[in-house]
């Protein structure tokens, strides 16, 4: 879970005006979205309505969410310039996914009518194996992250509203849920492109003001390299020399490469418009992620740069840094402006989540088993049900256990990246891609990313310690050395080695073939 319980409480009325003006703004989305929901279709894929610089900031934004506000500058304050290796590779994510993914994607809901990443995968493998993995990985991924999502929302709420941190968690998720099961998707993407446009701005401003605060970059460096050379160096605190090359050469695979397996990315592509408005998606989206991790980078460097300078005392943790930054150095409006970007970042994140394992429960899982909701309006019924669902358990998840929250919390980028990466851009790509070699990348790199990211701290919450040490030392690489980008080698590995052993006499459905060669 994300420590953010040290974030003072504003005592300003424009940071509470720009709060209470998101929410509103969100509930009216939502009833804006409902008034245009008619068809299942709808409420998952907007009805293939979204144009370019919607598609674009959309994903870009689901990408971003609270990570480049909270996540982010908790990196470049603890490891200094070695942070920025995530910030400076994926970017280039964006560009992965449109070109595997964004037309073929788009093609697919064309001729076959997927709506979701589950159909689009059974389309290609003609497998009820495949897409009963896909949708539950899906559901088990969306539980993970909104449950994280959910634990940093309380704050937020309280750190805007100055309410009790359980009314922020219950009064945050019943507004998250109406506008979500109100507006599905429709509701989702605007509210996802207010949310981008929002931090957009805020992050231009932090920039200017943490450059101000820290004195210069020129200052900033100085006092980070008398306490720690490393910090002002791409690879100097990540350890071992030789060991961080490979460390930062890992996480730069894990985001940008991961990037395509992201469902509540890649599944964007099915909503743009026509192909056309494709073209200009990547670099609208790729530029935008580098405009909003200005807020990691300033906010980050010169906060630690102060502590170490002098000027201010040592944060209660890490986490924190562009919050306190944000409360206590800049102006109220920016403020306001910056937290409002934060809980945006945080719901419309948490929304395309919902909408992609409600779609998993109610159409999905059904279909994997051979019991299909064939009426229409019905599935639409069951799947805003699911969502409901979905929302009620990770917020219980929340409000009774600590521990399980920063289990689930494990539980993120890496996991999808490695389910799904492989899943979606060698189905989409290579004919030579089989069922059985989908099936093997799947499990393989979910069994690792569990044993190594949960298990340990399944192990640590029960009191078995010793598990833990056993499963962590059996880990064949340094600490720092991300988990994440072993389970999509092995995935990887396990799709291409699978498939040629087994693709003897298989054949592509004669519509996809058209499709892959393009």
């Amino acid at each position: 879970m994300i420590p953010l319980q040290a974030i003072p409480i504003a005592d300003d009325p424009f940071v509470l005006a720009f709060g209470g003006l998101y929410l509103l703004i969100v509930l009216g989305i939502g009833v804006w979205g409902y008034l245009n929901t008619e068809s299942t279709s709808d409420f998952l894929i907007t009805g293939k309505s979204v144009g370019t610089w919607v598609l674009a900031l959309t994903a870009f934004s689901v990408i971003q969410s609270g990570f480049g506000f909270v996540g982010g500058p908790e990196l470049v304050y603890s490891f200094g310039m070695t942070g920025m290796w995530i910030f400076f590779t994926a970017p280039l994510g964006f560009l992965i996914a449109w070109v595997l993914l964004a037309r073929r994607m788009r093609i697919l809901a064309d001729i076959r009518n997927v709506l979701t990443l589950a159909d689009g995968m059974y389309v290609r493998y003609e497998s009820a194996w495949v897409r009963g993995l896909t949708a539950l990985a899906v559901v088990v991924g969306v539980i993970a992250y909104l449950a994280t999502n959910l634990a940093a929302l309380q704050f937020v709420m309280r750190a805007i509203f100055g309410i009790p941190v359980v009314w922020g968690l219950f009064g945050g998720a019943a507004i998250l849920l109406a506008y979500s099961a109100l507006g599905g998707m429709i509701a989702g993407v605007w509210t996802d492109f207010v949310q981008s446009v929002t931090m957009i701005t805020g992050a231009v401003f932090v920039f200017f003001f943490a450059l101000e605060f820290g004195g210069g970059m020129g200052t900033i460096m100085q006092n980070l390299a008398s306490v720690d050379p490393g910090l002002i160096s791409p690879f100097g605190a990540m350890g071992v020399p030789a060991a961080s090359v490979f460390t930062a050469l890992a996480w730069w695979i894990l985001f940008s490469i991961g990037s395509a397996g992201q469902p509540h990315l890649i599944t964007k592509f099915y909503m743009s418009r026509d192909l056309k408005i494709l073209r200009w998606g990547a670099p609208i989206a790729a530029i935008s992620y580098a405009i909003s991790s200005m807020i990691a980078f300033s906010a980050g460097l010169s906060m630690r740069a102060a502590v170490e300078g002098g000027t201010i005392p040592e944060l209660q943790s890490a986490s924190i840094a562009a919050p306190v930054f944000v409360l206590n150095q800049t102006p109220g409006v920016i403020a306001g402006l910056v937290l409002a970007a934060l809980l945006a970042a945080i719901m419309s994140t948490s929304d395309s989540f919902l909408n992609i394992g409600a779609a998993a429960i109610s159409r999905d899982i059904p279909r994997a088993f051979g019991r299909s909701i064939d009426d229409e309006m019905t599935e639409l019924r069951v799947t805003q049900a699911a969502l409901a669902g979905l929302t009620v358990l990770s917020t219980l998840v929340v409000f009774y256990s600590d521990a399980l929250v920063g289990i689930l919390g494990t539980i993120g980028w890496g996991f999808f990246a490695a389910a799904f990466f492989p899943l979606a851009a060698f189905g989409l790509n290579w004919k030579g891609a089989t069922k059985e070699g989908a099936i093997a990348g799947i499990v393989g790199g979910l069994v690792v990313n569990l044993f190594y990211s949960a298990v340990p701290r399944i192990a640590d919450a029960a009191g078995a310690g010793g598990v833990s040490e056993t499963v962590l030392s059996l880990y064949p690489f340094t600490e720092g050395f991300p988990v994440g980008t072993i389970a999509l080698l092995v995935s990887i590995a396990l799709t291409i080695g699978v498939s040629i052993a087994t693709q003897r006499g298989r054949t592509v459905p004669a519509d996809l073939v058209t499709l892959l060669e393009r």
